[in-house]
């Protein structure tokens, strides 16, 4: 019998508007280098006669007063208890239980401030919105039950046949809910508490919402090898679903066979595979795809009467009578290779993953329907890939004592393509066509920045645009602007018939999706030390910077961008710097104009890839003639760093975006809406204690 038990418990305490993207968002926005913090007198500038916005939409007060307090509390309790029972030799019977709880619980405080136009003016009061004085708490809990039962088999026949069989059963279930409270006008500010509460806040006062889902099933597998040499094995698992879900697999150990021999001396395993496998997928954007789900919503202004706003209902899209499981068939074949007593490994596997009856927008239903389109089975996508793993292990004398040391290098790639949905013209305006590849990114060709006025004139005399490149442009193309290339020479330029067969003057510029993932790992262990790195990285892949991506556009985006890098107006456009990246200066064409989304283009799309030295770990083991004098058997102290820095093209633009952050706001959002490019993933170190009894 034996038992793992794990605990985890996290508390994060910051400052700002109910979450850190939040504050670093807003407070990018009107905070203009002209206007202090405060004014003389010491009270908060927020409002201001110049500015019909406010200063930093008062992120600033928020952060230094300590009014606007959240605490993000992390709470995880794992425990596996398993027992294994033996009747004979060749039958074990094993039965296990796991449960897992996790709870997130955030604290969010608000509260108005006092602020003051010029020295000495009357006083404000900001006590709406982020002011408001108002406490939220958010608990979200989840619990997860799994049981296995099952026994295997093994045996073997005349010392050549080997057998091992498997048969078990098992049941899992996950049960979520989330609870939300949210209270104002709070007697105390300086405690958080919704008992303080003497009123509703202002903006609903409660949420919910649970989900749960089970599995149950039987699973069963069956291994055969012929002295070592060749190798099967048959698997299957039925869900309770119409569906069966089987695989299966062979090995040749080629290395084994009598003809090899004389190469037993260099090479100590060579094996070829291949494997079958079917497999269903449940993880799909929602737990009841099956149920038509029923929406409860707030009428907007309406109260009838009432203290709250009266509510309505509204029915989802409607099921698919033939709607079921996802299924990936995947056939994959590999090598297994080492030599020099084990010292070099390598591991290779090609493979063909035909996904099938993909969940997708199904067929439209006339408007008069009044619904939304339902999900169908519509799509079939295949996928081709290949990953390679290639290890050195070694070891020798240093001045008497034993250095162990250890490299390896990893690498995949993969490239998915449709193969059946329901869109002949190939319509952009639909999820897929037949032929498309996964992360296509569809773009326009540029030919440099117009040198002078009269260039831009006679460039443009005898061609028009789309309304999307000339937003934001009342007088014109001038010098600095972007010069578009008419691809199809049609004196247009546009998106045209917006298909994949007619795309105008767009054409693929890249892939979303990095080409290579790879990874290297190095290690040596000496005299009790050791020391262990691994870099992490993609090849090429592409991101088009969102209009709203201040980050990366700056004033470009909109006028009131507060932050800036210092060097930023080194690139762009004036006379005096014709060879500038970006264009003459003008606001709100990353988000109105020719440099918005829908008006992507080669020369500021941006090459993401990058290598990044994700983890550095360096330890000691205490010689094992001091642990055992204490009764420990072994005792290690170490200092682990994470994303201690990387390597990327990104930089070369804009130092100021991580490349695995970096991912497109959709255009026409909401200006509200958080843009995550402003976190970048953080620095990591840990300092730790290994002990065993």
């Amino acid at each position: 019998m034996s038992n793992n038990t794990s605990f985890f418990s996290s508390q994060y305490d910051f400052q700002g508007d109910g979450s850190i993207e939040n504050t670093l968002q807003y407070s990018a926005r009107h905070a203009y280098p002209i206007f202090p913090t405060k004014n003389p007198d010491g009270s908060w500038l927020y409002s201001t006669p110049y500015m019909s916005y406010k200063v930093g939409n008062g992120r600033h007060i928020f952060t230094e007063a300590g009014t606007h307090r959240n605490k993000n509390r992390r709470t995880e309790f794992v425990n596996t208890t398993r027992l294994v029972i033996t009747p004979i030799k060749q039958l074990s019977i094993t039965g296990d239980f796991t449960y897992r709880f996790y709870q997130s619980r955030n604290t969010s405080r608000s509260q108005p401030f006092q602020y003051r136009e010029y020295p000495d003016g009357p006083i404000g009061e900001y006590n709406t919105g982020a002011g408001e004085n108002r406490l939220d708490e958010t608990a979200n809990t989840r619990n997860y039950f799994s049981y296995n039962v099952y026994a295997t088999y093994t045996d073997s026949f005349n010392e050549s046949h080997n057998v091992t069989a498997t048969v078990g059963y098992n049941y899992e279930t996950l049960k979520i809910k989330n609870l939300g409270v949210a209270a104002g006008n709070l007697s105390s500010s300086s405690l958080d508490d919704l008992d303080l509460a003497t009123g509703p806040a202002s903006s609903g006062n409660y949420k919910g919402g649970q989900n749960e889902y089970s599995l149950s099933g039987i699973f069963g597998r069956v291994n055969y090898d012929y002295q070592g040499r060749y190798l099967a094995e048959i698997s299957g698992r039925y869900d309770g679903t119409p569906r069966f879900f089987p695989s299966g697999s062979v090995g040749w150990r080629i290395s084994e066979e009598q003809f090899f021999s004389p190469l037993r001396n260099v090479v100590d395993n060579l094996k070829l595979r291949l494997s079958y496998g079917s497999l269903g997928n449940q993880n799909v954007d929602s737990y009841y795809t099956f149920l038509r789900l029923v929406s409860i919503k707030d009428f907007a202004g309406f109260s009838f009467g009432g203290d709250l706003p009266s509510k309505y209902s509204s029915l989802g899209a409607p099921i698919a009578s033939d709607l079921t499981w996802e299924k990936a068939n995947q056939w994959n074949l590999g090598i297994d290779y080492s030599m020099f007593n084990n010292r070099f490994t390598l591991t290779a596997d090609v493979y063909v993953r035909d996904t099938k009856d993909m969940l997708t927008a199904g067929i439209a239903l006339p408007s008069v329907y009044g619904a939304d389109v339902p999900k169908m089975n519509t799509a079939d996508l295949r996928t081709k890939g290949y990953e390679l793993a290639v290890q050195w292990r070694d070891n020798f004398q240093l001045f008497g004592k034993r250095l162990d040391y250890n490299v390896g290098f990893n690498i995949s790639d993969y490239r998915a393509e449709i193969t059946r949905y329901d869109n002949p013209e190939k319509s952009f305006a639909k999820d897929y066509y037949k032929g498309m590849r996964l992360g296509e990114i569809w773009g326009y060709v540029t030919d440099g920045l117009y040198a002078t006025d009269e260039e831009a004139a006679e460039y443009t005399k005898n061609l028009t645009f789309d309304s999307n490149f000339t937003g934001n442009l009342p007088t014109g193309w001038k010098a600095g602007d972007v010069k578009f290339v008419d691809l199809d020479g049609d004196g247009h330029i546009g998106k045209g018939g917006d298909t994949a067969n007619d795309p105008g003057d767009r054409k693929v510029l890249g892939n979303s999706l990095p080409s290579l993932s790879y990874g290297i790992t190095a290690g040596i262990r000496y005299c009790g030390f050791d020391v262990s790195a691994f870099f992490q990285g993609t090849g090429n892949h592409y991101w088009y910077p969102g209009g709203w991506v201040m980050s990366f556009w700056g004033s470009y985006g909109q006028p009131y961008s507060s932050f800036l890098p210092k060097d930023f107006l080194q690139n762009c456009w004036s006379e005096d710097n014709p060879d500038a990246y970006f264009p003459r200066p003008r606001s709100n064409i990353s988000t109105g104009g020719y440099l918005r989304q829908a008006c992507a283009n080669d020369r500021y799309l941006q090459n993401i890839r990058y290598l990044r030295f994700k983890n550095l770990t360096v330890g000691y083991t205490l010689p094992e003639n001091w642990t055992k004098k204490i009764c420990l058997d072994n005792v290690r102290v170490y200092f682990s760093g994470e994303n201690l820095c990387y390597w990327s093209p990104l930089k070369k633009n804009t130092k100021y975006l991580d490349p695995e952050r970096a991912f497109t706001r959709a255009e026409n959002t909401d200006d509200s809406a958080l843009d995550n490019c402003y976190y970048p993933w953080q620095k990591t170190f840990m300092f730790g204690l290994d002990i065993t009894f």
